[in-house]
């Protein structure tokens, strides 16, 4: 079994706040507990995309779960958070964009439904991309690498999560 840390990004409307709530405790319902949210993001070149679907402000959050968990299930992760996407959403439009992946001590993983030419498909549609890769002691991005997970305090919550892992890893294999 391959155990990875698994994590969520969540991107919501500042001013529908209530379907961020729900989204969360809908993870925790159906994921597990979490164990750490990161601080609130805001990055505007993110409404560009999302913020006709989603309306403005919006704001990102990073998550991650406590627990180990097969790789494997980063698919049945990802499409049971599209259906929560689908559940939440108003009038057919998303109220949250929920991103799910897993790290590890060399990388980290999101998954998406999209096809794109750095992603390997895994299965029912659903595809995995190394977005950030640990390299000489830090999370590093790829050139394909989302531009949010670039910055600087989103990688240090990354190391963090990185560091509960091992500690998790180191405990499991005993």
């Amino acid at each position: 079994m391959d155990l990875a840390k698994f994590i969520f990004s969540i991107l919501f409307n500042k001013n529908k706040r209530d379907k961020l709530d729900q989204a969360l405790k809908r993870i925790e319902k159906e994921f597990g507990e979490i164990e750490e949210v990161s601080k609130e993001f805001y990055f505007p070149f993110l409404e560009n995309y999302y913020g006709r679907e989603m309306g403005k402000p919006l704001k990102k959050i990073y998550l991650s779960l406590k627990g180990l968990k097969n790789k494997e299930e980063l698919v049945e992760v990802k499409l049971k958070a599209m259906e929560l996407e689908e559940e939440l959403s108003e009038e057919g439009k998303r109220s949250v964009n929920l991103d799910p992946g897993y790290l590890d001590e060399s990388q980290l993983i999101l998954a998406s439904h999209k096809r794109r030419g750095a992603r390997v498909y895994l299965g029912s549609g659903i595809y995995a991309e190394i977005e950030l890769l640990f390299v000489y002691r830090d999370f590093r991005p790829i050139y394909w690498t989302y531009r949010d997970y670039r910055h600087p305090e989103v990688r240090e919550f990354f190391r963090r999560v990185r560091k509960r892992f091992l500690k998790e890893r180191k405990a499991f294999s005993g």
